[in-house]
């Protein structure tokens, strides 16, 4: 098999594909070019503690849009398999093996954090030290870092239940967004003159802390418009259910249930409080929603993407 035929895989999970990881990504990159082959990515479907840990965490990124975000930082070859009960149980030098005869691998990176084989044996150490004994290329990247933390799923997960959205953006490196299908819901915006948009967002999604924020919607198209999104119970209407992701699109005019769109999480405004009547809650709306056009003008469309 000649080098052009092989793939340099980095190696991951990648929920979130954030700084950290792009740091790996494109250090697969830079050895795929030194060594004439091709960079890749090499993950998993589901996340692998939805196997091993009974439950995974609320995850940042679908696998879809995973794929979108590798082949946009230059990944050529995509592996995104089921993690299951079986492929858990391999041991390290086992998952090495199946990388060369499945999956023409001639060379491999991760972070210095990545664990790998049965019970989580193999570490960045023993990466190097497997890929040096089977004549494959390696390379470890270093950690990202943002005010002093490293970079990852976990700090940015902790981040947006915490609302800080824009600190998340600087360790994603781009906003944070969910996507769904817009949903009817019970029309009372319409009735008070600031009609919303209700979105479900796909099951086992982080949902960011209860609260009003400044966001961009984006369209099936890429076609954006700024807007206002409330997280959480509704509490000036409604005492008790489940949370709800609601949003004002400032200036829009037109019927969007069925399709589909993006929000993006660009500050977080306030807490979601009780207002003593409609009109009260109308007047803090307006109040939000030129805080909003103001802080939406700082925002870099080019960090939006088109995302699945």
């Amino acid at each position: 098999m000649s080098r052009q035929e092989k793939v340099i895989y980095a190696l991951g999970f990648f929920d979130g594909v954030h700084k950290g990881h792009q740091a790996i990504l494109e250090t697969a990159r830079k050895l795929a070019r030194e060594t004439g082959m091709r960079p890749g990515v090499f993950t998993y479907e589901n996340h692998p503690q939805s196997v091993v840990g009974g439950s995974a965490p609320p995850l940042l990124t679908t696998p879809e849009e995973r794929r979108a975000l590798f082949a946009h930082y230059g990944m050529e070859e995509i592996v995104m398999i089921p993690f299951d009960a079986h492929f858990s149980a391999q041991s390290p030098e086992e998952f090495l093996r199946m990388l060369i005869e499945d999956y023409r691998c001639g060379g491999l990176c991760c972070g210095d954090n990545f664990h790998f084989g049965a019970k989580a044996a193999g570490n960045a150490s023993l990466l190097l030290e497997l890929c040096q004994k089977l004549g494959l290329f390696c390379r470890v990247a270093s950690p990202v870092l943002e005010k002093g933390k490293t970079v990852s799923s976990t700090l940015i997960r902790t981040l947006l239940r915490e609302g800080d959205a824009q600190e998340a953006f600087r360790c994603l490196g781009r906003p944070f967004s969910l996507a769904g299908e817009i949903v009817h819901g019970d029309g009372r915006g319409h009735r008070l003159g600031i009609p919303t948009i209700n979105l479900t967002p796909p099951e086992g999604a982080l949902w960011p802390r209860v609260g009003v924020y400044a966001t961009l919607t984006q369209m099936e198209g890429g076609e954006t418009w700024p807007s206002l999104t409330n997280v959480g119970m509704r509490p000036t209407f409604r005492a008790q259910g489940s949370p709800t992701m609601e949003t004002h699109l400032t200036g829009f005019q037109g019927d969007l249930y069925g399709r589909r769109v993006r929000v993006w999480f660009w500050a977080y405004l306030r807490e979601e409080q009780k207002f003593e009547n409609a009109t009260l809650l109308v007047e803090q709306i307006a109040r939000d929603t030129k805080k909003t056009q103001q802080l939406l003008q700082s925002l870099d469309r080019s960090d939006i993407y088109d995302l699945p």
